[in-house]
């Protein structure tokens, strides 16, 4: 398993890796398309590229495309998740939000917790105040085997967001890989050659990458798993 050969933690290999890699699979799977009888060259070739760091390049590609969109994401949901829950003007449930609020004043006894007619008076101070009891909330959940749900989400928010992140390169890589594979096929048929099963599967894996690059992908779809991440982060200060 590539998990197995790469020293990366949990969190890197899903959230980081495994988006880049997704991007450029198709380019992969052209490859085998064009030498389908040389698969242990390209075994030892993928094992070179793993070994001289392309994997953790592969890792690194993956997060700076996510990290430099989120601000984007963020403003088209005017705010981060967490904020939205703690603010007044966004409250659901008001009983929730009062809970919220106490525990997290409990927590952070040198914070003043905006109340309602402070937060309308100053809603960017409020939500200053409310980012950074969520960055202390966050370095204080860092246990993994303390607060397994916060991780679980973590990773799939970012994968998600580093995913939406690289879509234009995979887009891209997706496109490229269609092409080559047609390609091959084409001068196989022309030529009366056995057109490959391997190329016309990684031809069908190809459309639908492409297909869920441009249907799936979205910021709609990553702010679902902000969402969860940002309920399960506040939860955690019932165990705080």
């Amino acid at each position: 398993m590539i998990a197995d050969k790469i020293a990366f933690d949990r969190y890197t290999y899903k959230a980081r890796f495994q988006p880049a890699l997704l991007a450029t699979l198709p380019l992969g799977l052209a490859t085998i398309s064009w030498f389908p009888n040389n698969t242990s060259t390209l075994g030892m070739l993928w094992g070179l590229i793993v070994w001289s760091g392309g994997a953790a390049l592969l890792a690194h590609i993956g997060r700076d495309f996510g990290k430099m969109k989120e601000p984007e994401l963020f403003a088209k949901w005017d705010g981060k998740p967490t904020t939205w829950l703690l603010r007044h003007r966004n409250a659901p449930n008001r009983v929730l939000l009062t809970l919220r609020h106490s525990k997290l004043q409990a927590l952070f006894p040198n914070v003043k917790i905006p109340d309602a007619r402070g937060e309308e008076k100053d809603p960017s101070k409020a939500d200053e105040v409310y980012e950074n009891c969520v960055v202390s909330l966050r370095e204080r959940t860092r246990d993994k085997k303390q607060f397994p749900l916060v991780f679980e989400e973590n990773c799939n928010y970012g994968f998600r967001r580093n995913l939406w992140g690289i879509k234009p390169l995979g887009v891209v890589c997706a496109i490229v890989g269609m092409v080559a594979i047609a390609t091959i096929v084409y001068i196989n048929y022309s030529g009366n050659a056995a057109v490959s099963p391997v190329a016309v599967l990684s031809g069908l894996i190809n459309v639908l990458l492409l297909l869920t690059w441009i249907t799936l992908i979205s910021p709609k779809w990553v702010k679902i798993s902000a969402d969860a991440y940002a309920e399960q982060l506040l939860a955690s200060c019932e165990t705080l």
